[in-house]
């Protein structure tokens, strides 16, 4: 499928980089042998880095990430699909080398309709959307900013709770919103911990379930250090709650999604057990759900089966592989 973006990556506004940002704007990073282009763009005087890969004439996939991540959780899915579609990572708030400053609305519904005004003077007019864990949570409020109906052709949602609550033992969110928070941030513990690199204080066991190699833990690390990381990851949390965001989602946030969305689960997240999502498919009108044999972070630990399952949902829905 080939279509017209109204605008392209040259004509973005620019942003000023936020303070400490070490990828220039313009500098071409090599990801998987994929060229990928960093950029800083500006919405409402918010400045957001943004990667792109591909071929702005190809079909916009959008990828939101989860925590602790940044754009370059998805580096392995971005490398796959740049030869069929336009690649657009986006650092969300808070993260990464996107804005930090700590007078932003960090409420997930507000994060939401900032990200759309960053689609809408992308240009990019329709697109697929792929998100993770806490990125999903942003996606879901996507779904229903007015301006996005009819323009998310599918969504890839993956790893965040559906339609039943959170099983224990649940993330810390209110540790995470805390100044001690922000101090484990800070530490670099909560990335080993996270990844796999150091056992959990609460002996349960990692969230990865496929060890990650060495580089890749490097490069996770020092995407969670640029200045401003720990505190706009903890205001990040200040709205996290996983019964609030589970009573939005059967509320409103579901029937949002008339889009076909893919339910992309880890068999082996110790705190989402596949049980949790036996009926999530149900709740929108073309969900599917799908379980790769990893953990929470599975399109780090397993990228290969990951691709697959991103790819064949693009292209059975026509998104990609297709001609014009």
């Amino acid at each position: 499928m080939t279509v017209s973006n109204s605008v392209t990556p040259d004509t973005w506004p620019a942003a000023v980089p936020f303070p400490g940002s070490e990828d220039a704007p313009g500098h071409v990073e090599d990801v998987n042998g994929v060229p990928a282009r960093h950029h800083y763009v500006e919405t409402a005087g918010t400045s957001w880095h943004v990667v792109t890969a591909g071929d702005p004439d190809k079909p916009p996939v959008v990828f939101l990430h989860g925590f602790p991540e940044s754009w370059w959780a998805f580096h392995a899915q971005i490398a796959d699909l740049a030869a069929d579609a336009f690649c657009v990572a986006v650092d969300t708030l808070g993260n990464g080398q996107s804005d930090k400053r700590l007078d932003l609305d960090y409420h997930y519904g507000a994060v939401a309709a900032n990200i759309s005004a960053l689609i809408d003077v992308c240009g990019l007019d329709r697109f697929a959307l792929v998100a993770h864990d806490r990125g999903a949570v942003i996606s879901d409020n996507l779904c229903a900013v007015p301006s996005m109906a009819d323009r998310i052709v599918g969504y890839v949602r993956m790893q965040q709770s559906g339609n039943q609550p959170h099983s224990e033992p649940r993330p810390p969110h209110e540790l995470f919103a805390s100044p001690a928070g922000v101090e484990l941030f800070k530490s670099g513990l909560l990335i080993d911990m996270a990844y796999g690199a150091l056992p959990r204080p609460d002996g349960q066991p990692p969230l990865v379930a496929r060890p990650l190699d060495d580089t890749t833990l490097a490069r996770l690390r020092r995407e969670f250090s640029f200045p401003g990381v720990a505190e706009g990851a903890s205001a990040s949390f200040r709205g996290a709650s996983f019964d609030r965001e589970l009573a939005e989602r059967k509320a409103r946030l579901f029937a949002a999604m008339t889009m076909p969305v893919l339910f992309l689960q880890g068999s082996r997240d110790p705190g989402q057990q596949p049980s949790e999502y036996e009926t999530v498919s149900d709740e929108v009108p073309d969900g599917r759900l799908v379980f790769v044999d990893a953990g929470h972070f599975f399109h780090l630990e397993a990228p290969a089966e990951t691709n697959a399952e991103v790819r064949g949902f693009l292209t059975d829905i026509g998104w990609i592989g297709t001609q014009a």
